[in-house]
């Protein structure tokens, strides 16, 4: 399968996060094709800073951290939480900013190198906490989610981690030429111990999340659900045993859908249990002008 690479990508999910007189930007942000094994520093790979912003009149020092989502609430439908929060760290991980000054939380990764941890799809939290200052509490606090994805990889040597396994996790049709239909094969993997049966739910099917959540910068959703067909809509799995899952795209041959850029989450939804998610990419050929 032909896969577009990106290093790193980070989307931003919101502009901005405050609690009183400390904000944090962005308030939310998502991490692609991260490459079990190596060292990724987020604002020397992305170019963008997690910045806090101390609104008070004081110097305030604060404690970043890492932790899994569940400690402090909800996440995002379709991701696990991280496996181990210490993939993920803050050097330093004390940051003191002036009254009215902005400081910058320079965040790491790194996931083990494993087979299994390709194709992944996690949520780590960032805490961002006032510390306690000449035996005061200072009390602020503010908690920003990472979406972070490894590459996708279509052959391993294992099946990826997690109750539902899916290989690759990225379906990437690329310049395809509308009019014409194109096929890919994904593999779901039932790592548990149960048969189970997983419905396949397209994003679109779901009016109360925003699609911006999951979109990679620059692409939108796509205009028509319809486009994308499934050989089924519902694979029922043995335990420690796959399927294959047949996607087919046919965009409608018109011009204003040349050189574009769709994407679609697919969610893969157990009987029990967190869903996971196919992300298909679609990049439309440009049109070509025809000669009198």
């Amino acid at each position: 399968m032909k896969r577009t690479c990106f290093i790193f990508l980070l989307f931003l999910l919101s502009l901005i996060l405050d609690a009183a007189s400390l904000k944090v930007s962005p308030g939310g942000f998502l991490v692609q094709n991260i490459s079990p094994g190596k060292t990724y520093n987020l604002q020397e790979t992305s170019r963008i800073k997690l910045s806090i912003f101390n609104d008070d009149t004081s110097t305030h020092t604060y404690a970043l951290s890492v932790q899994k989502p569940s400690s402090v609430g909800n996440w995002e439908k379709g991701y696990l939480e991280i496996p181990d929060p210490a993939w993920c760290w803050f050097s330093p991980n004390d940051i003191s900013i002036g009254p009215q000054q902005v400081g910058y939380g320079n965040l790491f990764f790194k996931i083990p190198d494993k087979e299994i941890y390709y194709n992944q799809r996690w949520v780590a939290t960032i805490g961002i906490l006032g510390k306690q200052e000449r035996g005061i509490g200072f009390g602020l606090g503010i908690y920003v989610r990472v979406q972070i994805e490894t590459e996708p990889k279509d052959e391993s040597s294992a099946p990826p981690d997690g109750p539902i396994g899916i290989g690759p996790s990225l379906a990437s049709f690329d310049n395809i030429v509308p009019g014409e239909t194109y096929s890919q094969i994904v593999t779901i993997f039932n790592n548990e111990s149960e048969k189970s049966s997983f419905n396949i739910t397209s994003l679109s099917k779901y009016p109360d999340i925003k699609p911006s959540t999951y979109l990679t910068s620059s692409y939108e959703q796509i205009p028509d659900p319809t486009w994308i067909s499934l050989e089924k809509e519902k694979l029922t799995i043995d335990p420690q045993a796959s399927k294959i899952l047949a996607i087919k795209i046919s965009i409608p041959k018109q011009g204003e859908f040349s050189d574009k850029k769709f994407e679609e989450i697919l969610f893969v939804e157990p009987e029990k249990g967190r869903p996971g998610f196919i992300r298909v990419r679609i990049t439309t050929a440009k049109e070509v002008s025809q000669q009198p």
